[in-house]
């Protein structure tokens, strides 16, 4: 149903949709693909380069799509001589995509997650952009620096622009909060006094990975890394302090997993009205307004904690070039569309995620995660190796939720290990 709603939408775009084959070869290693050597820019303006672009990501929601769409035609109004054709990857698309890189069959601009944005810099798989970027006068400078420094890599060039973003906050349930908390005493405070009340399952729903969990322990002070990123710093007795707070939301009854209620995610479990306070971002308000049209909830900062300053982690994937890609110019031109202010503005008023820019208006409904993203910092692709520092978290995490012990020993160690292993490599 949904590729037949895309075929539709771009047959008014005059834009191809082709589904790709889900069939994927074993990862290659490190040395699949040849590193991308400097890339010469066009010579020619934007507007006199003519030709095709392959455009590839994941397949979007059907709000993702419908903003995407409206994007495209106004790319194609602006660049009628460049042909778009958007091809949607099916299946795992880290997966996907790392076998058209091992066999040099690249889409000409695709999304990259931040998560492992630094794996295919530091694998050549991408091409890097600042011959571009000087040859046509792109201001980079709007982007906010939470977003644009994941996809810079070691020797200083860019790799590819955040085509959007997102902030974490609280979104809270209006008729069992009036006054949102702003502190994290004050979160404790109110849960508390929600425990047991309206049916609840638990007041908080809650994540035991990293996804969430690292924005409350930057708040209470800690960290995974020390400030040069050289170190673990997840050791250190207040990072040790964070993680057993967040543990014991938990183990008082306080916070539980949305899979633990019988929700598929914390936004399910919001508007099922399991819990009144969950941390997420933009996502949320398309979901709560096709799924829950009738819950009202609202938005707040996440409160402050220990360390005494405004905290939130922000996400991103970035539109990059592949080092492999054929159409380079067209994609350039494409790229430095979608993630300039004309571009942006369109794709972002389709209400799914935040301008990275900050010269493009904030979307209706967006001001509380918009004002995240001056202060964010990054929630994944920060350091190397961290979807192995992720599952570590994760996994100890949950195991001390399961077994009940509650105790951050385990899940510190296992942290500190994958982190000193990633800075190993």
């Amino acid at each position: 149903m949904q590729r037949r709603r895309w075929a539709a939408l771009g047959a008014a775009a005059s834009l191809l949709l082709a589904a790709c084959g889900t069939a994927a070869s074993p990862t290659p290693t490190a040395g699949g693909a040849t590193p991308a050597p400097g890339t010469a820019a066009p010579t020619a303006a934007p507007t006199a380069i003519s030709g095709s672009a392959t455009l590839s990501g994941w397949r979007s929601s059907t709000s993702e799509g419908e903003a995407l769409t409206r994007t495209l035609l106004g790319f194609q109004a602006q660049y009628p001589d460049i042909k778009v054709d958007y091809e949607p990857l099916a299946g795992d698309y880290r997966t996907v995509m790392i076998t058209k890189f091992s066999s040099r069959e690249v889409p000409d601009l695709f999304y990259v997650n931040a998560e492992y944005a630094q794996e295919w810099i530091d694998q050549g798989f991408l091409a890097p952009l600042d011959d571009y970027i000087a040859q046509a006068g792109f201001d980079t400078s709007q982007f906010f620096p939470g977003y644009a420094s994941i996809f810079k890599g070691k020797d200083g060039k860019t790799y590819g622009f955040p085509k959007d973003g997102n902030t974490i906050a609280l979104a809270y349930n209006t008729g069992l909060v009036p006054t949102p908390p702003t502190t994290m005493d004050g979160l404790v405070t109110l849960a508390e006094s929600l425990k047991g009340t309206n049916d609840l399952k638990a007041p908080i729903c809650l994540n035991p990975g990293l996804d969430r969990g690292l924005a409350f322990l930057y708040a209470q002070g800690g960290s995974l890394l020390t400030d040069d990123g050289k170190s673990e710093a997840i050791s250190t007795d207040t990072s040790k302090a964070a993680v057993q707070w967040y543990l014991d939301l938990f183990k008082n009854g306080l916070g539980m997993t949305a899979s633990d209620m019988g929700s598929g995610w914390c936004g399910e479990a919001l508007g099922k009205n399991q819990v009144a306070l969950i941390f997420e971002g933009g996502w949320l308000d398309p979901y709560m307004g096709d799924q829950f049209p009738d819950v009202k909830y609202a938005w707040t900062a996440v409160p402050t904690g220990s360390s005494g300053s405004p905290v939130t982690i922000s996400y991103t994937v970035s539109y990059s070039i592949g080092a492999d890609s054929k159409n380079k110019d067209q994609a350039f031109v494409l790229l430095s569309y979608l993630t300039g202010p004309d571009g942006m503005k369109t794709w972002t008023e389709g209400g799914v995620a935040l301008p990275s820019r900050g010269d493009v208006p904030i979307p209706s409904g967006k001001d509380v995660l918009a004002a995240g993203s001056a202060y964010a910092r990054p929630g994944s692709g920060f350091m190397p190796g961290y979807v192995d520092v992720q599952k570590a978290f994760q996994d100890a995490f949950t195991a001390q939720l399961q077994g009940k012990t509650f105790s951050a020993d385990a899940v510190v160690a296992a942290t500190k290990a994958a982190i000193e292993k990633a800075l190993s490599q």
